[in-house]
């Protein structure tokens, strides 16, 4: 699997190239992309998602989508310590060298 963030946010496979429906699932994965291994708290989520005035449902939002790309794409996004973390030792990226 491949992560494609060099023009459209896309997952490569063999069944060829699949975009990342949605702004607030591409958000949450452009968030967790920007900290490599490294477990993004929620709250900072919460705020890529809405930059302004997040709802009151806010805070769940991030599981959601996480569950839907993970449900889509096959991505290893993984819950921990109030956040959540892309395991990138699985996944190449194209705007990291081989």
């Amino acid at each position: 699997m491949e992560l494609a963030v060099l023009g459209p946010l896309e997952v490569r496979d063999d069944d060829g190239a699949h975009p990342v429906e949605g702004p607030r699932r591409r958000a949450l994965l452009a968030a967790l992309l920007a900290r490599p291994g490294r477990t993004v708290p929620t709250a900072d989520l919460v705020d890529a998602l809405w930059p302004d005035d997040p709802p009151p449902s806010a805070e769940h939002t991030p599981h959601s989508h996480a569950s839907r790309l993970r449900r889509a794409h096959g991505l290893p996004i993984v819950a921990r310590d109030g956040g959540y973390t892309l395991d990138l030792t699985e996944v190449a990226l194209d705007a990291r060298p081989p």
